[in-house]
């Protein structure tokens, strides 16, 4: 790692850029808010531009059960002030800021209390729809609990945790990054039982797995995994595939892989980051598919906002 990158990934030049208005400020175009009311107001004003929107709370990987403790906290109320607002409830759980670093059963109670909030406000929300007192479902809205791969937990764990919450009747997804070996067969799984997956090209390393260094092979393993997500088998399985992208060219040969195999538009979503390629984010969108922004939010904004901003 060169020296430059050394700095910039210290916990003083973290500490410094995030004490910084100014750096604060030329941030927000990849990192639009600091609060969980702020990024639900951001939220707000995608949606009225036709997109849907999944927020991810940006905490600090931690130990201590003060820190994980804030970032649990953080997270449901989040999704507390979505729901007042009466928008589509989609937030995304990072398991190394939810508790895994410590203990892996910790890490699932945390995550697993998350997941019981979530779950009970979507179903109260659909008894008053049903009732006819709520206010009535947005067109195309689909709540949704997003779990993230990351690099300081097993796969394998990511992967328990999906299953112990849609066992438990709550809507969620998993993300499966393109970099690893192992995400074919995780992959094929998920599409046998049914289920949802956000496919991603990131992280490119997860503990205890063996995944692909040359960008080209991630590339090329991303849309082979893009085929069995948008197959037939998937289709009669009900699969929602969530393509989490940013480059034109893996756009368009998605929708043209989904219109061969006759998906509908509805049935599968693009999801593109916040201040990222916004032309193509509007041009999926008007051709009337479902584009959800991913909106970072949080107040430990600079390890992202560095790494999102040398790609």
């Amino acid at each position: 790692m060169s020296l430059k990158k050394k700095i910039a990934g210290s916990s003083m030049m973290r500490f410094i850029a995030q004490k910084t208005p100014l750096m604060h400020g030329v941030a927000k175009k990849l990192v639009p808010a600091t609060e969980g009311e702020e990024a639900v107001a951001v939220a707000a004003e995608l949606v009225e531009m036709g997109y849907h929107v999944c927020l991810h709370h940006l905490g600090i990987p931690s130990k201590d059960p003060k820190e994980i403790q804030e970032n649990v906290s953080n997270v449901i109320e989040t999704m507390e002030i979505l729901d007042e607002e009466r928008l589509e409830v989609c937030v995304s759980l990072m398991p190394s800021e939810m508790g895994y670093l410590k203990s892996n059963k910790g890490g699932e109670n945390h995550c697993r209390k998350i997941g019981q909030n979530f779950g009970n406000r979507v179903s109260v929300r659909d008894v008053e729809d049903r009732q006819g007192y709520g206010d009535g479902h947005v067109e195309g809205e689909r709540n949704l609990l997003m779990l993230h791969a990351s690099e300081r937990v097993p796969m394998q764990r990511v992967l328990a945790l999906y299953g112990s919450l849609s066992r438990s009747n709550i809507p969620v997804c998993v993300t499966i990054p393109a970099a690893l070996a192992r995400s074919e067969e995780d992959v094929k799984v998920i599409i046998s039982q049914g289920g949802s997956v956000r496919l991603s090209m990131v992280p490119a390393a997860v503990v205890d797995a063996r995944y692909f260094d040359d960008p080209e092979l991630v590339m090329d393993n991303y849309m082979k995994l893009a085929r069995l997500l948008l197959s037939e088998d998937a289709m009669i399985q009900q699969v929602v595939p969530v393509f989490a992208l940013e480059d034109d060219e893996m756009a368009e040969q998605i929708t043209m892989m989904a219109n061969l195999e006759g998906w509908s538009s509805a049935n599968f979503e693009f999801e593109i980051p916040y201040g990222v390629n916004n032309k193509l984010k509007r041009k999926l969108r008007d051709e009337g598919y479902t584009v959800r922004v991913f909106v970072p939010f949080g107040k430990e904004w600079w390890p992202y906002y560095y790494r999102r901003s040398q790609i």
